[in-house]
């Protein structure tokens, strides 16, 4: 029986795989090893060391993460279906939305830097048009939205709260809704 080639594509695959079931911790060489049945050495021929494939997995994730949130977004409601999706993130795929959330981001060090990293400036921009709002304050808005959306996701992907997508829905659009009246 030839011998099957391992590639980078199916090292970052089975490393994606690893983080998304069992957890970013399960994400160590012997585990992706045993996984494709072959040495350390091909995942080694293809990242130096550690550092570089965990980053790797990270851009995995991140892509997926803006996916999931992307084919959730309702134009006529952007920014409360994006929290709905990132709440929903937070509940269907907790490994990881832990990788992604809650460990320190380096060079996240205020809110708009936050906003700079997860924001979106189309949708800021559209629905600033729609609410008749300068962009400013579409984005105060925004920001608010992430850091509460944020809160919700946490207590749920942390088992602090087992919250029904019902009720997490109708929060957020309450917490929507008291955010726009603010900067009206």
């Amino acid at each position: 029986m030839p011998k099957q080639r391992i590639t980078k594509e199916m090292i970052l695959d089975v490393a994606f795989n690893l983080a998304r079931e069992k957890g970013y911790e399960q994400v160590v060489v012997k585990n992706i090893a045993d996984e494709i049945g072959c040495s350390v050495q091909p995942i080694y021929s293809y990242f130096n060391n550690m550092d570089t494939l965990r980053e790797a997995v990270l851009g995995v994730a991140m892509q997926f993460y803006n996916q999931y949130i992307y084919s959730r977004v309702n134009k006529d409601g952007i920014l409360e279906s994006m929290a709905r999706a990132n709440v929903a993130f937070a509940k269907y795929e907790t490994n990881l939305f832990k990788l992604l959330f809650l460990q320190k981001l380096n060079g996240l060090n205020s809110f708009n830097d936050i906003y700079e990293w997860m924001g979106d400036k189309q949708a800021t921009k559209q629905l600033a048009e729609k609410l008749l709002l300068p962009e400013e304050k579409v984005k105060d808005v925004y920001i608010m939205l992430i850091v509460f959306t944020h809160g919700v996701a946490t207590m749920i992907a942390t088992g602090g709260a087992n919250i029904s997508d019902d009720e997490s829905a109708s929060i957020l659009e309450k917490a929507y809704l008291a955010f726009v009246k603010a900067q009206q």
